[in-house]
């Protein structure tokens, strides 16, 4: 198992389970799966979970198995097979079959006394958030340089005014994550920075992704909470822009823009594929091209975190030019991706955010 990063150990496992069940993956007739969890485990307690659908063994004895088989010729015929892209739903299987792992009555009721202690009852409506440092990939990867993701970083404070406009709605919103690079910083009593309470934990952490209304994540790998119990996801600052994650109906999001730093000037759809950028993954290939990556602005991140909330309470109303921005959009997304479009994505089921379009119909040129 992927176990080292909550989103594998979360969603890829999900994915894994779903393409066996859906037959997307073929299997030998006559064969048993046996799993083990190499340290570090990211959470144990969805380790516990996981334990209650596969059949895991301890690492002690696997981790000899496992370098054993791999001497012997043949060695991948009996390695359960990746499923088709880690993390990626491309078969679009997570809106077809319900989630594989259920919260039992006791922990249910574990899941209220955590919600009483953040100042909640079982019955409030919220939503959680997380946002991308470098302080966790530090702290849990200290041996090596994780530089190369620095571009997909964010700043909390973007998010401030979302949150509350979300609040001002009668929502709990609830800042994720276990280490974090600064405090989130509010005067809405219903704007709570659960990372740095007492009350958050590996367990609270698993329950409020599934059970949240919905999440905003920058693609960060707890986004996969929320989707192995099937809650939409809505993404602000997206990236990398190639792998948006486009397989789910109820999802909605905003990708970071493009800036040419020579000029200060967005980099336009046209442009971002001329230059090749839309396929870039690693901050010093944005460097060598003379791009910078550059967040959403807090307007952009309000608007999509309300125009998710409307989307979800029946509220949000389309105008007339709407589909053809999305149509325009996903056209020219395809396309600037190159192969990437077949490797990372199956139907696209997701909206890019609808105000973002109307506000930059310039962008998507």
């Amino acid at each position: 198992m992927r176990s080292d990063r909550i989103g594998h150990f979360g969603l890829e496992t999900e994915l894994w389970l779903l393409e066996q069940e859906s037959g997307v993956a073929s299997r030998p007739k006559r064969s048993i799966d046996i799993w083990f969890a190499p340290e570090p485990i990211a959470n144990r307690v969805l380790h516990k979970m996981w334990k209650q659908v596969l059949t895991i063994w301890p690492n002690w004895l696997m981790v000899t198995v496992f370098r054993i088989n791999n001497l012997i010729p043949g060695a991948s015929a009996h390695q359960i097979n990746k499923t088709t892209a880690t993390c990626l739903d491309v078969h679009n299987l997570l809106d077809i079959y319900p989630p594989r792992l259920k919260f039992t009555p006791t922990q249910i009721e574990q899941g209220h006394v955590g919600l009483a202690k953040l100042g909640m009852k079982p019955t409030d409506r919220f939503v959680c958030f997380i946002v991308r440092d470098s302080a966790y990939t530090k702290k849990a990867f200290p041996e090596k340089d994780m530089s190369y993701h620095d571009f997909r970083n964010c700043d909390v404070s973007d998010y401030v005014a979302g949150a509350e406009a979300l609040a001002d709605r009668g929502l709990f919103v609830l800042r994720m994550g276990s280490v974090v690079s600064k405090p989130l910083i509010s005067n809405n009593p219903r704007v709570i920075d659960y990372a740095n309470s007492k009350v958050r934990s590996e367990f609270m952490d698993l329950f409020l992704g599934a059970h949240c209304e919905f999440n905003v994540s920058d693609g960060l790998g707890f986004y996969a909470i929320p989707a192995m119990f099937r809650r939409p996801n809505a993404y602000v600052n997206y990236s990398p822009f190639f792998m948006y994650y486009s397989s789910r109906a109820c999802d909605l999001g905003i990708a970071k823009t493009m800036i040419d730093t020579a000029t200060g000037n967005r980099l336009n759809l046209t442009e971002m594929g001329n230059r090749g950028v839309a396929r870039f993954g690693e901050t010093s290939q944005f460097t060598k091209a003379g791009v910078s990556v550059k967040s959403n602005t807090p307007s952009e991140i309000k608007d999509l975190m309300l125009e998710m909330l409307d989307r979800l309470e029946g509220k949000w109303k389309t105008q007339p030019l709407d589909d053809e921005l999305q149509n325009k959009f996903w056209k020219k997304y395809s396309e600037i991706i190159g192969p990437d479009r077949e490797t990372f994505h199956g139907e696209i089921w997701s909206k890019y955010g609808a105000q973002f379009l109307r506000d930059n119909q310039d962008w998507i040129v």
